[in-house]
């Protein structure tokens, strides 16, 4: 008989002698007791949960559980936290944007004014970018 490898194992606090004890207390099966010893996720065995661990986050020195309760404290999409993350920057979730989008130029065509060329695009019927399009390239349209 071969020599056990998974002895003395501490699951949440309860040590068990091998695999075997530690599996008929908690409900599951040797094999899946000894997967997650050799994972070195014990402290999911016998809980329900399967798949990846969700992953802690901090953000300017508070600590989420995941990144979906921290979207859910700044008001952002969990997207919005994994993107910041990977960028390496994960306290600018929450604050305005860095860059903000260039104000919109005053617009005169005809004696009238608008506020924007896209505003007077709309006001005369046309679509949102075309008096854009037709003043940059000249020809008939202009």
């Amino acid at each position: 008989m071969a020599k056990r490898v998974h002895t003395d194992l501490t699951i949440r606090g309860t040590t068990y002698p091998d695999a075997a004890s530690a599996a008929r207390a908690l409900g599951v099966t040797p094999e899946a007791v000894r997967s997650a010893a050799r994972k070195g996720r014990l402290d999911r065995v016998g809980t329900g949960r399967k798949g990846l661990a969700p992953m802690p986050v901090r953000i300017r020195g508070e600590v989420f559980t995941d990144a979906h309760a921290a979207a859910a404290r700044f008001g952002v999409t969990p997207q919005a936290v994994w993107r910041a993350l990977a960028d390496g920057d994960p306290d600018r979730i929450g604050r305005p944007q860095r860059r903000p989008g260039r104000a919109p130029k005053p617009f005169e065509i005809g004696g009238l004014r608008f506020a924007s060329q896209r505003k007077a695009s709309r006001a005369l019927g046309f679509s949102d970018d075309y008096l854009s399009h037709a003043l940059t390239r000249g020809g008939h349209a202009r």
